[in-house]
């Protein structure tokens, strides 16, 4: 076998590694992504200083943070689907080598 035959090999044991690593992890992230944590508070739902309505609700849904871990793991999706379709033109290329 040739170098670059074994570093093909070696890339596909990192490949089922990381896929077996993603398929733990990939549930986790949807979880903390799905996550709204609304901020402790006066339980009359009225702000202190000012006349506003205090409206945790939408503060949790506006927030940021979970509006970036919610597009990661879109990305995570679309990538898994590239991924895979990597590794079906590969498994193509391959059978027909061998044939």
């Amino acid at each position: 076998m040739r170098r670059a035959d074994e570093q093909t090999l070696a890339t596909l044991d990192d490949i089922v590694a990381m896929a077996q690593e993603l398929k733990v992890l990939f549930p986790v992230a949807v979880a903390v992504a799905d996550e709204v944590q609304i901020s402790g508070g006066r339980s009359d739902g009225v702000a202190v200083r000012s006349s506003n309505f205090s409206d945790p609700t939408s503060a949790a849904a506006l927030d940021g943070r979970r509006a970036r871990r919610q597009e990661r793991v879109k990305r995570t999706r679309k990538e898994v689907r590239a991924a895979a379709t990597a590794l079906r033109a590969s498994l193509a290329s391959a059978t027909l080598a061998a044939d």
